[in-house]
């Protein structure tokens, strides 16, 4: 497995950023089969090496023929912040095209997806949810689902939580516009395109009652969609174990056993 550290401007942040990228290696070509690209997502307080240093995803994207792409966001909740910069553009929008210029891949969406943990599950959420023309699934493992919850309890926590949910959604702890994952799925439910969701969550998480909520939100609503629910924290133990069903989920269309 190849590794890049990519450093590079970002117009939409107005800044140098990062991104790791993974590149599976010593795979024949295959116009049949070209490589599929994921964007993996950090959480809150983590950073774009933290999947590396803390599970065996080369091993998977190796063996699953994926590339992998890491962004680098801070603590920006994958949002266009009030006080901040414009992450959400940057990952929906701007990211995709800067890594078609670094490495030779053209998206499709048969063949783009999205991840993350946490904060990172609400941001892939949002993302897929929000362009379906062009990421093909999502995956959200212990997700931050509610936000709009989420954004009006952290000011209760302690300054540091208050000052984060003020930067991002503003004095009055509004989601961004775009931002509630309930209205974004529900305005999908006629469309003829949408991206197939996962969402797993351990049964001790913090953030279980927002998955369970979203869960049968997203039960009533027709899409090709699954939940999986076992023993586990919001911890790295957890989502390690997420990482194998995410690529089931992702490499099997209907049902998902």
């Amino acid at each position: 497995m190849a590794r890049l550290s990519a450093t590079f401007t970002a117009m939409s942040l107005r800044m140098t950023t990062h991104a790791e990228i993974l590149i599976p290696e010593n795979i024949p070509p295959d116009e049949n089969e070209p490589l599929k690209v994921l964007y993996l997502l950090h959480g809150l307080t983590g950073g774009c090496t933290d999947w590396l240093d803390k599970t065996r995803i080369a091993y998977y994207a190796q063996q699953q023929r994926f590339i992998v792409v890491m962004p680098e966001v801070q603590n920006s909740f994958y949002t266009d912040m009030a006080f901040g910069g414009s992450y959400f553009t940057y990952i929906a929008h701007e990211l995709p095209s800067l890594v078609e210029q670094f490495i030779n891949v053209k998206h499709t969406r048969a063949r783009t997806y999205i991840a993350g943990l946490s904060m990172g599950g609400y941001g892939a959420a949002k993302v897929a949810l929000t362009r379906p023309e062009f990421f093909t699934a999502c995956a959200a493992f212990s997700g931050a689902l509610h936000a709009e919850g989420l954004f009006k309890q952290m000011p209760e926590m302690d300054e540091w939580h208050k000052k984060l949910a003020m930067g991002i959604a503003g004095t009055e702890l509004k989601v961004p516009e775009g931002g509630c994952l309930f209205q974004l799925a529900g305005a999908l439910a006629d469309k003829p395109v949408k991206p197939r969701v996962l969402v797993t969550c351990g049964d001790k998480d913090f953030l279980l009652e927002a998955n369970r909520a979203f869960d049968a939100h997203m039960k009533a609503l027709p899409f090709e969609y699954a939940y999986r629910e076992w023993p586990g924290d919001h911890d790295w133990d957890f989502w390690e174990q997420s990482l194998p069903v995410m690529f089931d989920f992702f490499n099997k269309e209907g049902d998902f056993a």
